[in-house]
């Protein structure tokens, strides 16, 4: 089962675009790392955290089906009205942190009707897992729909998106044309009544 036949708000397009916003947030921070001004995992960690928000927040001024249910450190956004978090971590391992559902995500869901409610599991909660190699560079970003601590439904993001090209590599005639020899030599002064000297 993907995201979008689970909800129908979680559509592959929008999960791509968080997505990509996470990813955005976390280069922005590695960008900044600096060992000689005594940076370390831990501050990474926290600007990825902190540059994270800030991008899903300024995104969210313009998205419609983005909205910010709680900017403060517990960090609570909605896709077309499903409340979503963020960790950094392996999507089949949450930690309790993780777990834990957020007073904006539990109204949010109130929203729902009963039958909607009964399709999306109990209690779901709906994360982004962002898992890190060594150096704090993002190898994979997993939408997981959580039932408890089980993940009832986990579907990886892609992030190599590719790159449509704007015009053809080869045309008819691109060999190349052969030029004469340029002339060189030292260029001569004019004067202002247009002879040289």
């Amino acid at each position: 089962m993907t995201p979008w036949e689970h909800h129908p708000a979680l559509l592959r397009d929008r999960l791509v675009t968080i997505a990509q916003l996470i990813t955005r947030g976390r280069n922005d921070a590695l960008d900044r790392y600096d060992a000689s001004v005594g940076c370390i995992s831990w501050t990474v960690g926290c600007e990825a955290f902190a540059f994270q928000k800030h991008r899903i927040q300024e995104a969210a001024a313009g998205i419609d089906w983005l909205d910010i249910l709680d900017p403060t450190m517990q960090f609570v956004f909605s896709i077309g009205g499903v409340p979503v978090r963020f960790y950094r971590g392996e999507p089949d391992d949450p930690n309790m942190r993780t777990l834990r559902q957020t007073f904006s995500e539990l109204k949010q869901m109130s929203l729902f009707s009963a039958e909607e409610l009964v399709k999306l599991t109990a209690t779901p909660l709906y994360r982004f897992a962002v898992e890190t190699d060594i150096d704090g560079a993002i190898v994979a970003v997993t939408f997981l729909v959580l039932a408890g601590d089980t993940p009832v439904l986990t579907w990886q993001v892609p992030l190599d998106t590719p790159v449509t090209k704007v015009s053809p590599l080869w045309v008819e005639g691109s060999e190349g044309v052969d030029l004469p020899v340029p002339s060189v030599g030292i260029a001569s002064k004019r004067k202002k009544d247009g002879t040289s000297e």
